[in-house]
Parts: structure tokens; sequence; C-alpha cells
């Protein structure tokens, strides 16, 4: 047989075989029970972060909806963090906060931009509570996030919860669908990655840590680089799919590049590392998670083009071949699901590639930077639909 076929027949199969080997083990291992100690009862003291660089079109809403969480208001204290915003985020704060008391709430005002982890790092110095809990500007909590996320806090091994990201408009475009698509693809693989011991994935919505746990917010990749030190601290970091936070995403493919690679050179960075930690011996992360998430994070890209350009060449030297693989990528695409799987694994596997040369060029992380488009179509009946405010 010639060689050009038996070389793109094994990246076929790795390529594809390496995320849905790793995808149904950890969704089947996602169907299994915790092996944890969970106390339903169980109600900290907890301080929440809310980092917020010009919020006006969001903050107002933003502190509507943690005003309506489920929780003892006694035990809460909401600290918002005004990284130098140039609008007039300060005064919607200030503004709510004089026409609505009941929370307590402290407004920290940085007058120089720092960046969301420094400025999360500045409102920790502040805050009281046994557990922190970090929720961006522009995502809202379910009213029962925290009574579903907190009581897994309560055994001794647990030491930081992340809950689960929900889009507010997964229906607007074509992006956002692919967005859904590839959301409930990796929900599953992160619960079963929890189950198994930890999951790094860590998102902005939703992330409540132990205090006793958390020494700082890493200052490179503020929520999983956060959730990895929490896990080379040996505790485990899960999440909590009935935890549940909202956030509208951006409707058009350019922005949506742009978010993706702002989260891909963060997680990118945080798999680098986890990299150099398994070589030197020195990963806790369990090397069931962690060489098959270095895989598909770092390698698969590369597998991923090596197929592009080894499909090419096989057609080139074999156009009959062409006759048989050109019919099935069109009815491929003439199926709705295949049609989004292969447009989102394209996207994906060219934003990973493009943010790990990225890093190893320009090597310094990109400053926090508020997703302007997505913002314009949030608005107050949008969350009163889904009861956040």
């Amino acid at each position: 047989m010639d060689w050009i076929f038996i070389s793109w027949g094994a990246l076929v199969l790795t390529f594809l075989g390496a995320p849905l080997t790793y995808n149904f083990f950890m969704k089947r291992r996602s169907l299994g029970s915790w092996n944890l100690k969970i106390d339903e009862t169980y109600q900290p003291n907890i301080s929440i972060l809310v980092p917020a660089h010009n919020e006006e079109k969001t903050i107002r809403l933003k502190l509507k909806n943690l005003y309506r969480v489920d929780y003892p208001a006694e035990k809460m204290e909401i600290i918002l963090v005004n990284d130098a915003s140039t609008d007039k985020t300060l005064d919607e704060i200030n503004e709510f906060l004089n026409s609505n008391p009941g929370r307590k709430t402290n407004v920290l005002n940085r007058t120089e931009r720092s960046g969301k982890s420094n400025a999360l790092n500045f409102a920790l110095k502040h805050a009281n509570g046994d557990v922190i809990v970090v929720s961006d500007a522009d995502c809202f909590l379910s009213v029962d996030a925290l009574t579903k996320a907190l009581p897994y806090l309560s055994d001794p091994d647990v030491g930081a919860v992340a809950g689960r990201e929900m889009l507010l408009n997964p229906e607007s475009s074509w992006v956002t669908k692919s967005e859904l698509f590839f959301n409930n693809f990796v929900q599953s693989q992160r619960l079963g990655e929890s189950k198994v011991h930890s999951t790094i994935f860590f998102q902005g919505g939703l992330a409540a840590y132990k205090r006793t746990c958390l020494g700082e917010f890493d200052h490179e990749n503020d929520d999983s680089g956060t959730a990895l030190n929490t896990v080379e601290a040996n505790h485990r970091t899960i999440i909590v799919p009935e935890a549940r936070f909202y956030t509208m995403f951006p409707a058009t493919w350019k922005s949506k590049f742009a978010l993706k690679m702002r989260r891909a050179s963060h997680l990118q960075r945080v798999w680098i590392r986890c990299l150099k930690l398994l070589l030197y011996g020195k990963l806790v992360l369990p090397k069931r998670i962690a060489i098959p998430e270095i895989f598909l994070q770092i390698f698969n890209p590369i597998v991923f083009f090596a197929l592009f350009f080894a499909t090419a060449m096989v057609i080139l030297e074999h156009p009959l071949f062409s006759l048989v693989f050109l019919p099935l990528l069109l009815l491929f695409l003439l199926s709705p699901r295949g049609r989004i799987a292969l447009i989102e694994s394209f996207q994906s596997y060219f934003i990973l590639l493009i943010a790990t040369v990225s890093l190893v060029v320009l090597r310094q992380p990109k400053v926090w930077k508020t997703a302007d488009d997505s913002r314009v179509l949030l608005n107050g009946e949008t969350l009163r639909e889904k009861q956040l405010i």
C-alpha cells in the first residue's frame, strides 16, 4: 500500500480517535457517583468578588442578579473592584447601591488599570469570607447557584468548585449554535474529570475557593491557572453542573474568534505548565487526565493541520481518491450536526495552534479586555425571562 495512504490513515485515526476515546471514557465516568462527603446544609461566610472595567452597560444588571441569589444576607459580602474604568461604571454602581440597600457591598476603586488577576488579588486583601467566589460582571448566576455549588466544598479534599456556563442566546446565529455544540461536548468531559479527581477548566462566571486553599489568584491565568495551583497544593477542583451561570455569547465569528483566542492563550499556558511539571515528575493532576488533555490541547492541533495537508497530497497523487472522499465529506456537511462539528473542530484547532505559537513567540499574557459585542446584545428582558433578575 502507498505510504501516503498509510500516513493519512494514521493521522485520521489519531486526530479522531484521541478526542472521541477520551470523551467516551469521561462521559461514562460522568454518569457515576461522586466519591465525596457532601453536607447539603453547608453555608459558610462568603465573599463574592466582581472585577469590572468599563462595565456601565452590565454592572447594574449584575448587581440586581447578585441581590436576587438565594443565600443568607448575613453570610454574604459583595466586593466590587472598579479597575480604572473610563466610562460610567462607578456611577452606575453608586446609583444602584444608594437605591438598593440590603446586601453588604464594598466598592474598591483603582485609578490605574491592572488587569483582572491583579484586581482579584486586590479584592482578596479586603475579603472576610471563608469561601471566595468569583463572578465576572457579564455573567449571571441562577438563583440556586450558590446553594448547589457550595455544599461540595464541605468535603475536606475539595478546594474549589466551578459552575456550568449556559448561553443566553444559543440560537442567535450559526456561531452561537456551534458554541452550544462545543459547550455540551466538553461539559460531560469536565464532569467526568471532576469525578475521577479534578478538572482545571475553570471560568470566571462562577468559581468558588476555600480561603484556606487559596493563597492568591494566578497572575497569568486567573481562572484555570488558579485551579491548577489548587490541585498542585493537593486539593480537588471540580465542576458542579447544577450550579449554573448565564452569559451572552458573541453572535459573529469575528467576536467569537477574539474571545476564543483570549481563552485559548490562557488555557495553553496552563497546559504547557502541566507538560513541564509532568516531564519533571512533579505533576499532582492524575496522568489519566493530564496526558490526554495535554495531547488534545497542544499536539492534536498539529495533527489536524498535518492531516489537512496530507489529504491534499493524497488527492493530488491519487485523483480517484477525491471521487470517494469529497462526496462523503459533502454528505457529512449536509447534516446540520456534522456541519457544526466540522466547523467547530476546524476553528477550535486553528485557534489552539495560533495561541500556542503566540505564547512561544510573545510569551506575555494579554490584559483582560471587555467583550463589547456580547454586552450590546444583553438586556434586562432576556435576564428576566431566565429569572436571573
